[in-house]
């Protein structure tokens, strides 16, 4: 396949990640491996298909092309309304990851989680692992949820507890929770 780059977007300290131009004209994101397998995040890439997360596109050696997500991370939305509209979505993602049996693993980070124009997407599944007890819902309580005045901790702790339960039930709850906080802020 064959493309140019365009520009750089990102850098950690295992890849960096290039906007770049495939040849058909679509845009897509390139990321490089400095210093990991890039097989297993294709793998979880190709079996989410775009579910929050996003869409693979080709695989090298050493790098693989994936869908270009465009949007504001969660870090830039603190103290809007748009903050709380975003968790709640990427509330519901995290259901449909644990649903599915894959561990993000690192969805405390502000910048792996967008707001897109129309949906949430999840970046850097580098980490990500199959797991029979994916933990990505609880992880965006514990890590979001727990640090806010918004939220009465008790009432957190109930929900992940009965998220181990009835993981459809937590949702719908904290769902109406994260709406009422939506509906009061500015």
């Amino acid at each position: 396949m064959r493309y140019d780059v365009i520009e750089k977007i990102g850098e950690g300290n295992r890849g960096e990640v290039y906007k770049v131009r495939l040849e058909n004209g679509v845009f897509a994101a390139l990321k490089w491996s400095k210093s990991y397998e890039i097989d297993k995040e294709w793998e979880i890439l190709n079996y989410l298909k775009g579910t929050f997360a996003p869409k693979p596109i080709f695989r090298g050696k050493k790098y693989l092309v994936m869908e270009l997500i465009e949007g504001k991370p969660l870090k830039e939305l603190i103290g809007k309304k748009e903050y709380y509209e975003t968790i709640k979505e990427a509330l519901k993602g995290a259901y449909e990851l644990d649903r599915l049996g894959v561990f993000h693993k690192q969805l405390g980070r502000y910048y792996h989680i967008i707001k897109t124009e129309d949906s949430v997407k999840f970046l850097d599944f580098e980490r990500a692992v199959f797991s029979e007890n994916p933990r990505n819902f609880l992880q965006i309580i514990g890590y979001y949820l727990h640090r806010d005045s918004n939220f009465d901790k008790k009432d957190l702790n109930y929900l992940i507890s009965l998220y181990k339960e009835n993981p459809k039930k937590s949702l719908e709850i904290i769902t109406k929770v994260l709406d009422e906080v939506i509906d009061k802020t500015i």
